[in-house]
Parts: structure tokens; sequence; C-alpha cells
């Protein structure tokens, strides 16, 4: 019995760590590479949410000078607490690094300006700036 315990215990303390996630810089399906990071500026030509397990997540197509890009930022949730208003049409300046995902290439953002406002999304290494595992509507 009480091998069977141990080996319960096991299996959930497992478990429960791949949930989390995989460190420092990491997202849900890809890796934040800082040695690739740039700054593109534009309009906000569109404002998607995208639903996850644990939150809603804000991402915008933003149109360049050259092309349009899926910009990915972060949790709904923690934008409003930031006071970050996005609007169609607003300028924008977003840093970040080009990433894979299973949608396709996302630009992760690590900092967005908008609006005379600048929000730090993630650290230099990527890590988000929100609580990870922290599940908010």
């Amino acid at each position: 019995m009480k091998i069977k315990t141990v080996l319960l215990i096991l299996a959930l303390a497992v478990t429960c760590a791949m949930a989390q996630g995989g460190g420092r810089g990491r997202g849900p399906g890809y890796s934040y590479d800082p040695s690739t990071e740039t700054k593109i500026t534009g309009s906000i030509e569109q404002i998607k949410t995208t639903d996850t397990m644990c939150h809603t997540g804000t991402h915008l197509m933003v149109k360049t000078d050259t092309a349009e890009t899926e910009v990915g930022l972060g949790p709904a949730h923690f934008l409003k607490d930031q006071k970050l208003e996005l609007k169609r049409g607003n300028s924008v300046e977003v840093i970040g690094a080009l990433a894979t995902t299973k949608q396709g290439k996302v630009f992760i953002a690590r900092q967005i300006t908008t609006g005379g406002k600048t929000v730090s999304l993630r650290d230099e290494k990527g890590t988000p700036a929100w609580p990870r595992g922290m599940c908010r509507p």
C-alpha cells in the first residue's frame, strides 16, 4: 500500500511540474529568443483574442510599411490591469522576437508603446511579467 501511495504522489508531482511550462522565456508552445529581438512600428489593424485553458490572450495584427504581422501580447486581464488601451488604427511600437507556434509565426512582444504609454510584457529573457499559473477570467 505504501508503494502505491508513493507512486501516486510521484506521478502527481511529475504531472504538476510538466504543466508549469518549460521555464524562463517559454510560453505556450514557443521559446523567446532574445538574440533575435527587433522592433516593429505600424498601426493596429485588428485586435484578436485567443482562448487557452487558463486565460484569454490578446494578439494584434500590426500593419507596417512592408507587411502585416501578428503580435502576441499576453493575457487580456494583465493588459487591462496595466491600463493599456488598444484601438484599431492606433500607432504602435513593439519590441519583441519572432517565434514559431502551433498556429504559425507570431511576433512575441516584450514591450509595447501606444497612445504615449509603454508597458513591459516580458523581461529581457522573455519571461512573462504576469504571474504564472494564476488563472483569471
